[in-house]
């Protein structure tokens, strides 16, 4: 017994049949019979991607063949050669109607035949992405790994992943796509355009169905350990209508990327910064300033290096613990960043010294940044009332036509470590200032006694 919504969904079929088997009927020299064959298998595919089983199928076309003979018989009413007429075309319409239907089933069963190759080649895929993507811990090599196996198996021809970075996507990578057409599947199908349809997968990673101008695509929300971390996207320029099954294995496919480049980011992150201050590590600091030191010859910019060192760290580590030492290295690190521009990078380049790569930055520009750091490190330290304030010294270096960037870090070194010896000379006479009370004190005191005596 048919559902009702079957029952409707074959409606449009066993017409379209009747149409095919009466055009069939009436010529063989319109159209060759591959043309109807394959109509038919059309048909045969539709209605297989429709879920309708293909009993239901041909049992509706045998209703619908027995009313095909009472539409023929309507015209021939008042024939005097109705029957024999009738007795031709019943015989015509069987042998039609045999081809036709088995040219629906044909369909029927290639169609999931091809699913089943599908499902098998989308496992096979599966596979080879989460194999892939596990090799790597670099964020752009994942990210390309990921786009290559991910086409290859849905059978698309161009996608790209953004990257989050606070509130924005980033583009990191492309595949398939060329310069001049990055733009437009970015407008038309990338992480600020509206979704036709969305799915959720087994994990976090959600999927959406977009329908551009020019492209066609699934859009996935890659999501790792609650948060958003990036935007895959694959598609086509071809027509192609994205069905449940595409939807899921997408979901499938961005949560293993997504759990891959959540790795490849932490690492990368990891391997570039201080643990405790969270700055650049000194291997980040010395690709940075090789980075500036080369755009900054090629384009004829300033550039100015500072560095710092904690004067009294061994005296908090003795006096107060380690504990304490960590907490006055965070406290130089947090005020650092509080005095530079977003475009300074800050690092900790040794267990009690830092450096800031300064880009278009002057000599004199960079000795007021440290003046404005000595002064916010001062306040920072009375505000937390410790017992052995935090002092530094600062030295500044700016780059000159010609030099490496080895050459500037010894020039603000050699600064730095001037500014050590000045600070420290202008420390004795407050030191020895401190000590003059009690020397009188034991004069005065030495006096009186003098005078008791005589």
């Amino acid at each position: 017994m048919l559902s009702e919504e079957t029952g409707e969904d074959l409606v449009a079929t066993s017409a379209g049949f009747i149409e095919i088997l009466l055009a069939s009927l009436r010529s063989d020299v319109e159209q060759p019979w591959a043309h109807y064959e394959e109509r038919a298998r059309s048909f045969g595919r539709l209605r297989a991607l429709q879920g309708v089983p293909l009993e239901s199928v041909i049992d509706v076309l045998a209703v619908y063949r027995r009313a095909t003979i009472e539409l023929i018989s309507l015209p021939l009413n008042d024939s005097p050669r109705r029957d024999e007429i009738l007795a031709v075309a019943q015989s015509r319409l069987e042998n039609v109607a045999e081809r036709l239907t088995t040219s629906i089933a044909r369909g029927y069963l290639d169609y999931l035949d091809a699913e089943h190759r599908a499902r098998e080649s989308e496992m096979y895929g599966l596979a080879a992405i989460g194999t892939a993507i596990g090799r790597s811990l670099d964020t752009m090599e994942t990210a390309d790994v990921a786009l290559v196996e991910s086409l290859a198996a849905l059978r698309l021809s161009a996608g790209a992943i953004w990257m989050r970075e606070r509130s924005a996507f980033k583009l990191i990578n492309t595949v398939g796509l060329e310069p001049d057409e990055v733009e437009l599947f970015a407008q038309e199908v990338g992480p600020s355009v509206k979704a036709s349809a969305s799915a959720v997968g087994r994990s976090e990673s959600r999927v959406d169905r977009i329908s551009g101008r020019e492209w066609n695509a699934l859009r996935a929300h890659l999501r790792a350990r609650g948060r958003t971390v990036g935007m895959m996207t694959l598609g086509t320029m071809i027509d192609r209508i994205f069905n449940a099954s595409d939807m899921l294995f997408m979901a499938a496919v961005a949560d293993q990327v997504a759990i891959a480049l959540d790795r490849a980011r932490q690492f990368s992150s990891e391997a570039r910064t201080d643990h405790l201050t969270g700055l650049a590590n000194r291997r980040e600091f010395e690709r940075v300033m090789e980075r500036e030191v080369a755009l900054s010859e090629r384009h004829d910019r300033r550039l100015s290096m500072m560095m710092i060192d904690l004067d009294n760290l061994k005296r908090i580590n003795d006096r107060q613990g380690h504990r304490a030492g960590d907490t006055a290295l965070r406290l130089v690190a947090q005020q650092l960043q509080r005095v530079v521009r977003a475009s300074d990078v800050c690092a900790r380049v040794g267990g009690d010294e830092f450096a800031v790569a300064m880009p278009e930055t002057t000599i004199e520009r960079a000795r007021e940044v440290a003046n404005r750091l000595r002064a916010a490190i001062k306040q920072a330290g009375l505000s937390s009332k410790s017992p052995e304030p935090v002092a530094v010294s600062v030295g500044v270096a700016a780059w000159r036509h010609g030099q490496d960037w080895q050459a500037v870090y010894q020039v603000a070194d050699g600064d730095l470590y001037e500014d050590k010896r000045r600070r420290k000379t202008d420390r004795r006479p407050a030191e020895s200032e401190t000590e003059r009370p009690a020397i009188r004190l034991l004069g005065r005191t030495g006096a009186r006694r003098r005078v008791a005596g005589s």
